[in-house]
């Protein structure tokens, strides 16, 4: 089972504009691949991210909406 979030995070980009990392609660997560995307450019997306961070490995469900970014769900890799 995951862990509902639905909190705020800080979004790293490349310059490319690639997602390659998240800051939340005071720690970076790098993001290693992006698994799945839901929604459309126009809509707030959803990606499914596989993220490495202190804690080990995990996916993670981060939604975009414009330039404001949230994670929703943390699940156990």
């Amino acid at each position: 089972m995951g862990h509902l979030l639905n909190e705020p995070i800080r979004a790293v980009h490349d310059p490319a504009g690639r997602l390659t990392a998240y800051e939340w609660r005071g720690s970076r997560y790098a993001v290693d691949e992006i698994l799945k995307t839901y929604g459309t450019s126009r809509e707030a997306r959803v990606y499914r991210v596989r993220i490495n961070g202190d804690d080990g490995v995990a996916i993670a469900e981060l939604s975009r909406d414009a330039d404001r970014w949230r994670i929703r769900h943390i699940f156990s890799a």
